[in-house]
């Protein structure tokens, strides 16, 4: 470990033992087991998963770092490592100053302690004295916002109450490293905000460490200056954060354009990196219901073709369909629970999922699309992005205007129809004694 290092992990691995139902057996039903059954299990191994594999890499004291990946990766596993929650099976890791660990809503909390009672015992759990906490109440309460509620026990918070009561004392206690791991997506918008910029701040006027697990790359990129994509348990790739983010979206499948504009193969897609079934075999783009193509006019009706095999042999399919862009890649989202599909009954193993929007309300730019089909929880296939579009501008209110992006001008991401009209103020002193007669009666 380097003298400028906060953390050194040394070729950790993490193996866990599948099948295995954690229930705490007695010493008197083992022995009755191996007495009626002495060979059950000499020759069957038990199955072993490497959640994480060989790996190495340093982080310097104050410096930000991301960790990307996709799910099942070995993102938190790696974290609760560095957390102490868990042992590595090999390897070892030097860590150097205190670590405050925000890994899952309410960790460390306890749900029969009213909030101010937490706060203690969070802090105290971090190694913070209680004169401390004290000076830091009023900071910790004031970003929480819960101050209202602060003598109410934890089990009559709602989640976002939670996570903002946790960040808050996790981030003004003071630890020297911060580990954060993807619980913040369930506060709202402007908490995000404001944690995001607090978690900036630490790294960059305060000298603190800070690793942060997200799949919110947009977050990563505005936080982190380097990240580290984790794969299949191993790290494959550790520099500038645009770089890893570049190489993560390579392990996504990806819809291949085909010669015709607006159409695009996902049968082809490399799905070798997850365990995805080809169901999502095309994808079509097609303006107005007509011939395929790669742009829409603003306002204009979209229609989406996607053509899958083997849906029927789904119990209970459902369709998430994704539109982004390269800074926002969930601006809506569409999904069979909300709108369900409508299937005859005599179905077919290939099928087209035709998608309607009567008029696109996106300003102009360049979007993506991203398609995954379930089988109730389990992602069955993924491909994202299944194909890219642009939207071109036009006059949608016939006004003469055309909504544009260029020239550092930004009109948003969407337009809704809206009218307004200029009307004069009212003037308080004629309406004096009409509000007079009003408050009397």
């Amino acid at each position: 470990m380097s003298s400028n290092s906060a953390i050194s992990v040394c070729h950790v691995s993490k193996e866990y033992t599948l099948g295995l139902s954690g229930r705490t057996r007695s010493l008197p039903s083992i022995l009755q087991e191996r007495i009626r059954h002495p060979i059950r299990g000499n020759g069957k191994r038990k199955e072993r998963i490497r959640a994480l594999d060989d790996v190495s890499f340093d982080v310097i004291q104050g410096e930000a770092v991301g960790i990307v990946g996709k799910n099942g990766a070995g993102k938190s596993t790696l974290l609760k490592i560095l957390s102490h929650i868990t042992p590595p099976t090999r390897g070892h890791i030097d860590i150097r100053g205190m670590v405050g660990s925000l890994l899952e809503v309410g960790t460390g909390f306890h749900p029969e302690l009213t909030g101010l009672e937490n706060v203690y015992l969070n802090g105290a759990i971090l190694g913070m004295a209680t004169r401390e906490i004290t000076r830091r109440l009023d900071e910790i309460l004031a970003f929480a916002e819960v101050d209202k509620f602060i003598e109410t026990p934890l089990k009559r918070y709602s989640t976002g109450m939670r996570v903002r009561l946790a960040f808050a004392v996790a981030a003004h206690l003071d630890p020297e490293i911060f580990i954060v791991d993807e619980v913040l997506s369930v506060g709202d918008h402007a908490f995000q905000a404001k944690c995001l910029e607090r978690m900036k701040s630490v790294a960059a006027n305060e000298g603190r460490t800070v690793l942060y697990v997200s799949h919110q790359l947009v977050t990563v990129e505005h936080l982190c200056p380097r990240s580290l994509l984790i794969a299949d348990g191993r790290l494959v790739f550790d520099g500038p954060t645009e770089e890893t983010i570049a190489q993560y979206l390579r392990l996504v499948p990806r819809g291949e354009a085909t010669d015709t504009p607006g159409i695009f193969d996902l049968a082809s897609a490399d799905r070798s990196n997850g365990a995805y079934e080809p169901l999502l075999q095309r994808l079509e783009f097609r303006p107005s219901g007509g011939i395929p193509a790669a742009s829409i006019r603003m306002g204009e009706r979209l229609q989406i073709e996607i053509e899958v095999a083997g849906l029927n042999d789904i119990i209970d399919p459902l369709v998430f369909v994704s539109i982004g862009s390269s800074k926002e890649p969930a601006l809506f989202r569409m999904n069979s629970r909300v709108v369900p599909l409508n299937s005859t009954q005599n179905r077919n193993d290939r099928e087209v999922i035709v998608i309607d929007i009567p008029a696109l309300p996106l300003t102009p730019g360049d979007y993506r699309i991203e398609v995954q089909i379930k089988d109730r929880s389990k992602t069955v296939d993924f491909v994202g992005p299944a194909g890219l579009f642009r939207v071109d501008p036009a006059d949608v209110f016939g006004g003469g205007y055309r909504f544009d992006s260029s020239g550092g001008f930004f009109d948003g991401y969407f337009v809704v129809p809206w009218e307004w009209e200029l009307r004069p103020a009212p003037d308080p002193i004629a309406d004096l004694p009409a509000l007079a007669s009003k408050s009397q009666g």
